[in-house]
């Protein structure tokens, strides 16, 4: 832990030093990435990032794999501006963006609870209106994993996933037909819909404009950041970071139930099943996607005996259409 703190703290000096010759003055146009906002009992939650310029997502359709390499470590060059001032001029409300360019902004829930709401940064003219899901009226809740269980990836390969992300551009990323037709039917039943994944917040749009093109209902992200921090090289986990995305979307929606969606390819049974140890109540049900007719891990196995041995409903196949109808809302 120590050595990864005082790694965390060189990386920190060292960027910050990059980033004063890489920006010089101070922008009069800066770029506000709006990660759409969710409601909570008290409040709606508005989360985005500021960056000097903007990051292109390519509107042409078929290209080669090194345009879309291109194209993907440009999402990856980003000039954050760090210290800036954010307003939701409708409601007086002010922040500040943080050392990496996030800024969350916490608007106070009364009353009707508005389809977009208006942010700005101080001293601009641009006003970005910001979407919010509400989740308020939903008759349950959907937290769905990302990486091969929405996306074919291969994030059980580090390798395999980068080389996927990084050489398919958003008209050519595989999108698995029966987790459209999963989470559409959810959300025909009235789901409020929550994706989390150990994606960075850089690929935020790239991964907004596959949801659209495929018909993927939306919904607020919760992805990561893999900045540096004085405290904190690269980022946690990804175990620590979808636990604590799922505890907080709980948290957000104390009065739904919500059914997990994900896949055993990965880390997703172990999560879920500790999720369902601690949230008994909470999880109506798990609905994992088996990749393949391998045989299960002794782990998931494992996993998959708590979670059934907890009371909650656990569904597994190899498509997630065979499912649909016994799904529980």
């Amino acid at each position: 832990m120590a050595v990864k703190l005082a790694l965390a703290g060189v990386a920190h000096i060292f960027e910050r030093g990059f980033e004063k010759i890489r920006h010089g003055a101070a922008r009069d146009d800066p770029i506000i990435n709006c990660y759409g906002g969710y409601t909570t009992p008290d409040h709606i939650v508005l989360r985005g990032r500021v960056l000097a310029k903007a990051r292109a997502i390519s509107p042409v359709g078929p290209q080669s794999k090194w345009r879309n390499f291109k194209d993907f470590l440009s999402l990856f060059a980003t000039d954050e501006l760090r210290d800036l001032m954010i307003t939701a001029p409708d409601f007086d409300l002010t922040t500040q963006t943080d050392e990496e360019g996030f800024f969350t902004l916490r608007v106070p829930a009364t009353g009707d609870v508005p389809a977009f709401v208006n942010i700005q940064a101080a001293g601009a003219s641009e006003v970005h209106p910001t979407p919010v899901f509400n989740a308020h009226a939903a008759a349950f809740g959907v937290i769905s994993d990302i990486d091969d269980t929405l996306l074919r990836t291969g994030a059980y390969s580090l390798i395999r996933n980068l080389w996927t992300s990084a050489t398919g551009n958003v008209h050519q990323r595989e999108v698995f037909d029966d987790a459209v037709a999963l989470l559409r039917d959810l959300k025909g039943k009235g789901a409020a819909c929550f994706y989390v994944s150990s994606s960075p917040w850089n690929l935020y749009d790239y991964l907004q404009a596959v949801f659209v093109r495929t018909g993927l209902p939306l919904g607020p992200y919760f992805l990561r950041d893999l900045g540096i921090s004085q405290t904190q090289f690269v980022t946690g986990t990804h175990g620590d970071h979808k636990t604590e995305a799922i505890e907080t979307i709980l948290a957000a929606s104390p009065h739904l139930q919500f059914t997990l969606v994900g896949d055993t390819g990965q880390h997703d049974p172990h999560i879920y099943a500790d999720i369902v140890a601690r949230h008994q109540d909470r999880i109506a049900q798990v609905i994992l996607r088996r990749p393949s007719d391998a045989e299960l891990s002794s782990a998931t196995k494992s996993d998959a005996a708590k979670i059934k041995a907890a009371g909650v409903k656990l569904m597994l196949d190899y498509d997630y259409r065979s499912l649909l109808g016994n799904i529980e809302t």
